[in-house]
């Protein structure tokens, strides 16, 4: 009888083990990273991949790898950030991490980058550091950047009986009028569409020529909005640019050589130019941007996204989504992802490296070296109702609703009422010092 009893105890305790068992293998932490990266995309596959990764190195852990479109990103992480509901990991374009630190979106990492190596921290690009840091304190990390170039097809070119690709405005015009009366086709496009990416594309040409975001009813400002009006109105650039759903929709006209040259960033070539396209193309190649004279640097904005953990996330899983996030900020993985996604590292020791694999990202590196960041230069954490102030004024002048004087001064009148009399002298003048410095002033 006490045989059996023991037997029973013991038989007991383990289906009481393995109950339990079964109970701890099914409560897995569970750490979300959401972003706005297409699920077909480069990017997204890659994060997919580490996900994997992290898994089997932390098998009590399951990462959830949520997509939200770019255009309902930023108001869900507001209106997450409201509700206390922010993701553990969450994904920022840049020019919105200075809004996401002032709302408390983004936990104060300082310390723990402070253990993780300082070095890693300076091994960053200055001005991802300033980005995303505020009063000294760290609050995410940018992982990969981007900037816009010229991209060209040759034997479009060639045909119009062009040799080299335009270095000037002046010279772009001139190409654009012989391809139009060549070929029959767009010399040129670029995106114009209602949304940042609309003021993304006009900044370089803004900037390029002096122009400010703070500053748009000056010459300098006028002039650039005047010649690309000048180029829609001409014939040379589509109509359509205005009605793009994004930088995507140009892609398509380039391939399918509707147009010769295009205003686009690296990214395409992780999500639209990719390998097997090229090949078949045969014929396509970038250039740095056309600037207004002969000598004069093209100053662009850097783009790129920035990850950064949950201002209200669970004490309990911290240190996890921590370790994910130093994993996606290392040198070797920054690396890693930006091959894939076509995009350009933010650490110096990863940024040397990427031109082996992919040469023709040079021109966007030999660029990346004056890229500003669109917050510092247009109002910190205002940026984004400066930027929908300026994709407007350009719709207005593209569409020749206003002129461009009539668009930007109208603009700039607007701009100058998001802020007190003290903030627009402080943000004018910051304004004024980055874009003397990338300009070579």
């Amino acid at each position: 009888m006490k045989r059996f009893i023991l037997t029973f105890l013991v038989l007991s305790l383990g289906v009481a083990v393995s109950i339990g068992t079964v109970a701890v293998a099914q409560e897995k932490v569970t750490i979300t990273v959401q972003d706005y990266f297409d699920p077909a995309g480069g990017m997204a596959k890659f994060i997919d991949e580490m996900a994997v990764e992290f898994e089997r190195n932390h098998p009590e852990v399951k990462i959830n790898h949520v997509y939200i479109p770019f255009a309902q990103l930023l108001p869900t992480i507001l209106q997450q950030s409201l509700t206390r509901t922010v993701p553990e990991l969450t994904m920022a374009d840049n020019p919105w991490v200075p809004q996401l630190i002032k709302a408390g979106t983004y936990k104060d990492i300082t310390d723990q980058v402070k253990e993780w190596g300082w070095e890693n921290w300076e091994d960053f690009f200055k001005g991802h550091r300033e980005l995303t840091s505020a009063n000294d304190r760290i609050y995410a990390f940018q992982i990969t950047t981007n900037n816009l170039a010229l991209f060209y097809r040759k034997g479009l070119l060639e045909k119009a009986g062009i040799a080299n690709p335009p270095e000037t405005w002046q010279e772009l015009k001139e190409q654009s009028q012989k391809i139009k009366e060549a070929l029959d086709i767009y010399g040129f496009a670029f995106c114009a569409t209602a949304s940042e990416e609309g003021t993304w594309q006009f900044e370089p040409f803004l900037w390029s020529n002096g122009g400010s975001l703070l500053e748009l009813d000056q010459p300098e400002a006028i002039e650039a909005l005047q010649f690309l009006t000048e180029m829609v109105v001409a014939g040379y650039t589509p109509r359509d640019i205005v009605n793009v759903s994004g930088q995507g929709d140009v892609t398509q006209w380039f391939m399918n050589a509707e147009v010769a040259m295009m205003v686009n960033g690296n990214w395409e070539f992780g999500w639209h130019l990719t390998e097997d396209v090229m090949q078949q193309l045969g014929d396509v190649a970038v250039a740095t941007l056309p600037v207004p004279q002969k000598g004069m640097r093209p100053v662009v904005p850097f783009g790129g996204e920035c990850f950064g953990i949950s201002g209200n996330i669970d004490p309990a899983k911290f240190d996890l989504a921590w370790e994910f996030l130093k994993i996606l900020g290392s040198s070797d993985t920054m690396l890693r992802a930006n091959i894939k996604h076509g995009g350009l590292p933010t650490r110096a020791s990863a940024a040397g490296k990427i031109l082996a694999e992919k040469p023709i990202l040079k021109p966007f590196l030999d660029q990346a070296q004056y890229a500003l960041p669109r917050p510092l230069v247009g109002g910190i954490d205002k940026y984004p109702d400066i930027s929908s102030t300026v994709w407007v004024a350009v719709q207005k002048a593209l569409t020749e609703m206003a002129t461009p004087e009539e668009a930007l001064k109208n603009a700039a009148s607007a701009i100058r009422e998001i802020f007190s009399a003290e903030e627009y002298e402080m943000y004018k003048n910051m304004a004024r010092e980055l874009l003397a410095e990338a300009r070579g002033k």
